[in-house]
């Protein structure tokens, strides 16, 4: 395992990735802007972390429920 940091955009796939997962739903959809995943990105969240907290904080129903 590599110690260098994940690339924004790679970055940014995994957060789709992972609203796709939760959600159904990716950043684009979703009308995420790319300065508030940098953001994210920067503070060390995961993107598993990041779209949870996203869908939280905008009302989005899990996929599972």
């Amino acid at each position: 395992m590599s110690d260098e940091p994940i690339s924004f955009i790679d970055y940014r796939g995994a957060v789709d990735d992972a609203l796709s997962g939760f959600f159904g739903t990716d950043t684009w959809d979703a009308g995420i802007d790319a300065d508030l995943i940098a953001s994210a990105q920067e503070e060390g969240q995961t993107p598993e972390e990041f779209a949870r907290l996203f869908g939280k904080e905008h009302g989005l129903v899990n996929i599972e429920d």
